[in-house]
């Protein structure tokens, strides 16, 4: 999905909840110049940023227009449940959580390669 699709879509949704940018930013507690620059197509937000939009919005990342099961970079069941995983996360403090320690596996694995 482009940036451009994606914005659409995640405007739309805001509207649909009748959230102005201003609401949905302060909810979400992220820039509003950010959100902005999102829904116009010109940024895709990090994993955290979205996390917090769809919390905010209170939708799933299918409902944003994301098909993680038709992924091209990944077709695996596996890889779409580890984003389901990072994005069951509650708070940034625990995707920093899951995030770490993804990375000291990660580390772990390619030492003993």
């Amino acid at each position: 999905m482009d940036n451009t699709k994606f914005g659409q879509r995640l405007r739309d949704l805001r509207k649909s909840k009748g959230y102005t940018q201003q609401a949905l930013a302060e909810k979400a507690e992220i820039d509003e110049k950010h959100l902005s620059r999102v829904e116009n197509g010109k940024y895709f937000p990090s994993f955290a940023t979205l996390n917090k939009l769809l919390n905010a919005l209170g939708v799933t990342i299918e409902d944003v227009g994301i098909a993680l099961e038709q992924s091209e970079v990944k077709q695996n069941h596996l890889y779409s449940k580890a984003l389901q995983i990072l994005n069951s996360a509650k708070n940034d403090d625990e995707l920093s959580c899951y995030l770490e320690a993804i990375k000291v596996i990660q580390k772990a694995l390619r030492h003993d390669s």
